[in-house]
This record gives structure tokens, sequence and C-alpha cells, in this order.
């Protein structure tokens, strides 16, 4: 049966949080430099805003580096990088039987599938190889278009890019503030709290069956 035009034409995805694991990276990252978890987190997520807005590798494994009293340059940053960027396209368990649903439901033409993600560049390139992102029709990335969620211009960038307007969108995302910047353009947007509960949503949405 077709669905009406104010239905759910697109979900949007967020990487790390929902389709990937919640800590990301950080624990791989100070087992690389054999340090603890407590004392790199800090040091990751100090610089990585900018990174992710588009900042050059260098200059954060430079930043993390200092902020650990270590010299991450060269051969050394980038082979943590690849590790990061590895790490975080990962998807975690549940997570992947989801997306193995819903684009099964993608495939068939009755739903587009999309990915907003404040990343670096090296994840995007990590994500586009994978065989996970084959389904989806727009992959975002915030180091590309150089602004990040919970700005309006990362939004409109998804809007242009399928086509739709935001009431035809669901939008799952780990981050209070992105999930209420999303609602403000009217998109039906749900804060992540697991893969069951994101499969309960998209079956109220219509998108998948009970």
């Amino acid at each position: 049966m077709e669905r009406s035009r104010s239905a759910v034409q697109a979900v949007v995805f967020d990487i790390g949080g929902v389709l990937s694991a919640p800590e990301g990276a950080v624990p791989q990252v100070a087992e690389a430099l054999g340090l603890p978890v407590d004392a790199v987190g800090p040091a990751y997520w100090g610089p990585r805003e900018a990174y992710d807005r588009g900042g050059a590798l260098a200059d954060y494994w430079r930043a993390v580096g200092e902020a650990l009293g270590l010299d991450l340059v060269g051969a050394r940053a980038a082979e943590l990088d690849d590790l990061d960027a590895r790490r975080w396209g990962a998807l975690a368990p549940r997570s992947a039987d989801l997306l193995a649903e819903v684009s099964q439901v993608a495939a068939r033409g009755a739903v587009r599938l999309a990915v907003l993600s404040n990343a670096p560049a090296s994840l995007a390139g990590v994500v586009r190889a994978s065989e996970w992102s084959e389904p989806f029709e727009a992959l975002l990335f915030s180091a590309e278009l150089r602004a990040a969620k919970p700005g309006p211009a990362v939004y409109a960038a998804v809007e242009q890019a399928l086509d739709l307007p935001g009431d035809q969108l669901a939008f799952f995302d780990d981050r209070p503030v992105n999930v209420e910047a999303a609602r403000a353009r009217g998109w039906r947007a749900h804060l992540w709290t697991g893969a069951d509960e994101a499969r309960a949503q998209l079956v109220r949405l219509g998108v998948l069956d009970g």
C-alpha cells in the first residue's frame, strides 16, 4: 500500500553511539598508547569538535598528544587515526541487526536511508568503503559540510540531498541537543536509547512491520 506524502519517506541515522558503540574508539586508542582510558578520554575529546568540522588530522593528534605529554605526529598519528576511524565505522551488533532489517525495506523501495554524522574525513572514508553503507542514498559528514549538528545547516543539507521536507524524515541521534534541533525543523526525531527502542519507533512510524 502506498504511504501518504506526510508519511516517513527516509530514515536518517547518526553513527557514533547509534550505529556504532557509544564508547567509540577511546578504549582502543588508550590501549594503543598504553594509558588508562580515564586519562585519554579528556585529551581525545577536547579538540574533537574542530576535527569533526574538517580540521587536519595532524593538528588533531598533535593536540591529543600535547594533552597527554606525547609526541603524536607523522606515522604514529596516521596509525592512531586509522584505528580511530575503523572503530567508529564498525557497527554495534544490535544496530547491525536493525540496519539489516531496515535495509531490506529500503531494497524494496519503501524507504530511503541516510547518515548524518559529526565525524572527520577519515571516518567518512571508512564508512563509504564499508559494505553496510551500500543501501544508504546519502552519507553526510560534518567534516565535508564544514558544519556540525546541532547547527541548522547540516539538517538543511540532508533535506536538500534527499529532496524531502522535515516531516517526512525519521532521525535517530544519541544527543538530546541534536534531536531537539531536528525537531525544530519538523523532523520526526528520536533520542537513541538502543536498537530495540528504535525498532519500536520505526514500527510506530510505519517503516517496519510489528
